[in-house]
């Protein structure tokens, strides 16, 4: 699948002379060799020495204790993590602790086996996490709290929530106060509690796109008391929990808000869900506004493609050009229009191929206001005569 960069998120990469090898003369930075064939044996003897615009380099192997982060970096030069030769594995201890510390990179690092969080950070920014692990962790694995200014690409988050509903927080936690993300490009999956969770942020500014988030216990996408939101690309399913739809909307009586507002859900494929493929749910009292679903596939869902348990809405709520391929919906308080009900005539679903068939009624059938450009696979929206009802825009001559 495609990834796609945002332009809403101000990233801190900025080009700089490259880093010199540890020892050489000058005040430049520097490169930190941890491993058999540098001065390092430890991350953290590396991690204590680094100064802005260091690069320390792990070599390929495990490096057990974690790691806690004690600097930033600098504007236009961050202090950057690096696996080489392969992926760099910190095992065992609290994972690795970001604290409130920013201008970080972390590429090619996996955590893994921690007693608590996989990563934890509260009150920091300016980081990028690229081809980053967490490999199993007794509680949430990549956990951002009141965290700004964040891009998560190309990650692998399996085996975290080990404690499971007694766990803090989730497989990757967007919470409390948290603002400017872009998740893409990741893999999240058999994990102990919800995939890829936005939590009580008011301005949240995230995007989510271009995810495969499978066999969590559930939700496997999930944005609750959030505004500013946008689920797009993301291929969900196989949710665990009797309960927990594939993608979950909500409102909990933890949030101080109440408010889920601005969330769009589109191009979405969301399939074997233990619950519905998609759902809306309020614990107790709240308010969804401005909630917008179109030309997502919800199809093989235990309790339906939609389900909506929640009370007030205000604003402006749209489901448009979706398949619901588990048979009709109440579409209770939104304006529906262009969906489709039931098996729109898809490729393979039983070996899970829900693109439009040859002669599907779906194709040409929707609307093109507020439709996506393109669809799951990439491809340019319309092709043929109009924009196709569903995830994917039909690909047969």
């Amino acid at each position: 699948m495609a990834i796609r960069a945002w332009a809403g998120v101000a990233l801190l990469v900025v080009a700089t002379a490259g880093p010199a090898a540890e020892g050489a003369a000058g005040p430049g930075p520097r490169i930190r060799r941890v491993g058999p064939h540098g001065p390092y044996a430890t991350v953290q003897d590396a991690a204590d020495v680094a100064r802005p615009g260091d690069t320390v380099e792990i070599e390929a192997g495990t490096y057990p204790g974690g790691l806690t982060v004690r600097r930033d970096g600098t504007p236009g030069r961050p202090i950057r993590f690096t696996g080489t030769g392969g992926t760099a594995v910190l095992t065992g201890g609290r994972g690795l602790a970001v604290g409130g510390h920013g201008r970080l990179e972390f590429t090619d690092v996996t955590v893994s086996g921690s007693t608590g969080f996989g990563v934890y950070a509260v009150g920091a920014h300016d980081l990028v996490f690229d081809r980053f692990g967490v490999d199993g962790s007794r509680d949430g694995g990549l956990v951002l709290v009141g965290t700004r200014r964040v891009r998560v690409t190309r990650c692998d988050i399996h085996g975290t929530n080990a404690r499971g509903t007694a766990a803090d927080h989730e497989a990757l936690s967007i919470a409390s106060g948290s603002s400017d993300f872009e998740v893409s490009g990741c893999r999240v999956h058999g994990n102990g509690e919800e995939g890829i969770d936005v939590k009580y942020d008011d301005a949240a500014r995230v995007k989510i796109h271009h995810n495969v988030v499978t066999g969590n216990r559930g939700p496997d996408v999930y944005v609750d008391s959030s505004s500013t939101v946008d689920v797009y690309a993301n291929v969900v399913g196989d949710t665990r929990e009797a309960n927990k739809a594939g993608i979950g909307l909500a409102v909990e009586d933890y949030s101080e808000s109440r408010l889920l507002s601005k969330v769009r859900v589109f191009g979405n494929l969301s399939t074997g869900n233990a619950q519905a493929g998609l759902s809306l749910w309020v614990e107790s009292a709240g308010t969804m506004r401005d909630v917008m679903i179109v030309n997502n596939t919800f199809a093989g869902n235990a309790r339906g493609s939609l389900l909506i348990d929640a009370g007030r809405f205000t604003g402006r709520n749209l489901l448009r050009n979706n398949v619901f391929g588990d048979g009709p919906v109440d579409t209770g308080p939104f304006a529906a229009d262009h969906n489709f009900a039931g098996d729109p005539g898809f490729a393979d679903p039983a070996r899970g191929d829900y693109h439009l068939a040859a002669g599907s009624a779906a194709v040409d059938a929707g609307s093109p206001r507020c439709a996506p450009a393109a669809d799951l696979d990439g491809v340019a929206r319309p092709v043929g005569a109009g924009f196709d009802i569903g995830a994917y825009e039909r690909r047969w001559p």
